[in-house]
């Protein structure tokens, strides 16, 4: 084993680690994004009474959705990466 192997390897984990951060964030972000263009998309229903009810469930679908996609950005960056190897 050369002598900078730990190093080499700690390098690893750590950008391993910033990957998973970034992606992480850009993918909250888009979460976030869509959260709020539903919200958008739902204020707009309301104010337009002509075509109701549709219009309103796919805002609120539009919400639910960025919400998820914010929930797996959450776990995806608490991902273990305790698995790599020595």
């Amino acid at each position: 084993r050369p002598p900078d192997a730990g190093g080499i390897r700690q390098k690893g984990i750590q950008m391993l680690s910033n990957i998973i951060s970034l992606v992480s964030g850009c993918i909250t972000f888009l979460g976030g994004f869509v959260v709020v263009w539903g919200a958008v998309s739902l204020g707009l229903a309301i104010k337009d009474e002509t075509r109701g009810g549709a219009q309103i469930a796919g805002a609120i679908s539009t919400i639910a959705g960025g919400a998820i996609i914010i929930a797996a950005a959450v776990y995806f960056g608490q991902l273990d990466t305790s698995w790599m190897p020595n």
